[in-house]
């Protein structure tokens, strides 16, 4: 396979660390993916870099109605129980994103209960509510520094914490205002 002039093989110099990637394949592939190297390789302009797709974080924006709310709020599993109170606390600050660890220590809780909680609560809402519909009942909030991916925070709109501290207020239930 003959390499594209302008590239650092056709240079007889090895390629450097950040021109190469390795990339997993079936075996069944190898010949295909040898012969599209080459038919790149001879192409005279090189090709311009494919768009990164973007990643939607969140299902939807849209705030759950209140008697939606009142069925998650019914549950009485043990991820139940931890969502409630992490909407509890995100109510009491709509708007402001909490890092996971800040939800923990807030809720005197592991991390990794907090992270579990979330895992199921994605479950429990695709199994139980109208999850095309409504997405979850707090927002993902991606954390970026520098550039790179840095973590999760969770939030939710004033709205939503509204409709939150209502269905707490009439199940007799207090949130953590």
């Amino acid at each position: 396979m003959a390499p594209r002039s302008g590239t650092s093989s056709a240079n007889d110099t090895p390629p450097s660390g950040s021109d190469l990637v390795h990339l997993a394949v079936p075996a069944e592939y190898v010949d295909h993916i040898a012969r599209l190297i080459e038919e790149l390789d001879q192409r005279t302009k090189p090709l311009a870099k494919p768009a990164r797709r973007r990643r939607s974080n969140t299902r939807s924006a849209k705030e759950w109605p209140v008697e939606e709310l009142r069925r998650f709020a019914q549950g009485r599993s043990r991820t139940h129980q931890t969502v409630c109170a992490i909407l509890d606390l995100l109510s009491a600050r709509p708007g402001e994103a909490l890092p996971v660890g800040d939800l923990a220590a807030e809720l005197g809780s592991p991390v990794d209960k907090v992270i579990g909680a979330l895992g199921g609560l994605t479950r429990i809402v695709k199994a139980y509510h109208d999850y095309p519909t409504w997405g979850l009942p707090l927002q993902r909030v991606p954390r970026v520094e520098s550039g790179r991916p840095a973590g999760v925070s969770y939030q939710v709109t004033a709205e939503q914490a509204r409709r939150w501290r209502t269905v707490r207020e009439t199940s007799g239930v207090e949130s953590a205002d």
